[in-house]
């Protein structure tokens, strides 16, 4: 039998499990935000810092021209700069494209790496899920890759849960599981 070609792993969490998340608290200086206009070039620079160098203000600014997404990201600012960020996307049917109109998406959720281990980006996805569910989203997924292992950490802490989409995914979610209780952040 071929090899499957690689596919992100995809995350989800239902309406009641969003209303029951906290609110994430902040280190003193920081402070979570919708987006405001100047923000595009420390997005893009924090993008860019975690791997995504495509990113440029241009791209930023273009990305967030659709009225939701812009309503709904969200920014952590930490003297005026942007250091972490997540886009508040939808999620489109594979095979029309149309929108998916009760999930929304939890889109580039990065942390400057000078910022990291502050829960920023468990803010920020707070944030971004909360706002979902008060439009009405009955779900929140997330596609993320197997060796991002803080950032699914993240998740998995705030409740996401795995979804078997494939027949690779229980033998690749055991493999995940086994490196972050390595890590000392068991979650099975």
């Amino acid at each position: 039998m071929p090899s499957l070609p690689p596919k992100q792993l995809r995350m989800v969490i239902d309406e009641a499990s969003v209303f029951q998340l906290p609110d994430v608290p902040l280190p003193d200086g920081y402070m979570m935000r919708p987006y405001r206009s100047g923000d595009e070039n420390g997005w893009a620079e924090t993008l860019q810092a975690c791997g995504f160098e495509h990113w440029n203000d241009a791209e930023v600014l273009a990305y967030l021209e659709d009225t939701e997404r812009l309503e709904g990201s969200r920014v952590i600012d930490y003297e005026g700069r942007v250091v972490a960020g997540t886009f508040a996307s939808r999620d489109t049917d594979e095979t029309s494209d149309a929108i998916v109109p009760k999930e929304g998406v939890l889109d580039f959720v990065v942390t400057h790496p000078d910022h990291r281990g502050k829960g920023l980006a468990k803010a920020t996805c707070t944030g971004v899920a909360k706002f979902f569910v008060h439009l009405g989203c009955q779900s929140i997924s997330l596609l993320t890759d197997d060796w991002r292992l803080p950032a699914i950490h993240v998740y998995l802490s705030l409740g996401f849960k795995p979804v078997m989409n494939r027949n690779d995914m229980p033998g690749r979610w055991d493999a995940i599981y086994e490196k972050l209780k390595e890590q000392g952040r068991d979650h099975s």
